[in-house]
């Protein structure tokens, strides 16, 4: 029983080793990023695939100007939808945004 306890137990360490390349080769992102998310215009707006399809344009752009002109576009877009929607415009920033904007205090 104690050869099999060992042998069981080295082959555990053996996968979790194993774990952080494996997830490098399937390209999946690190669970836990430095950067902190950036808050997404107007998400509420926005169905789950339009958010990961924006988040994608972001990590494309390799240049702070390049991530400046995805964001004026994505800003431009929500606030026509937001029109046309017959929306406030203030409705597309993040709520605690509005609160200080409003003169309410931020959480």
């Amino acid at each position: 029983m104690n050869k099999l306890t060992t042998a069981l137990c080295g082959l555990a360490m053996t996968a979790l080793c194993a774990l952080p390349a494996w997830a490098q080769e399937t390209g999946e992102p690190p669970a836990a990023s430095d950067a902190p998310r950036e808050l997404i215009y107007c998400a509420e707006q926005m169905t789950p695939a339009e958010r990961e399809a924006y988040r994608a344009r972001m990590r494309t752009a390799r240049t702070p100007q390049e991530k400046a002109a995805v964001r004026q576009a994505h800003h431009d877009e929500m606030q026509a939808r937001a029109r046309t929607r017959g929306l406030d415009a203030m409705q597309c920033e993040p709520l605690r945004q509005r609160q200080r904007l409003r003169g309410g205090t931020s959480p």
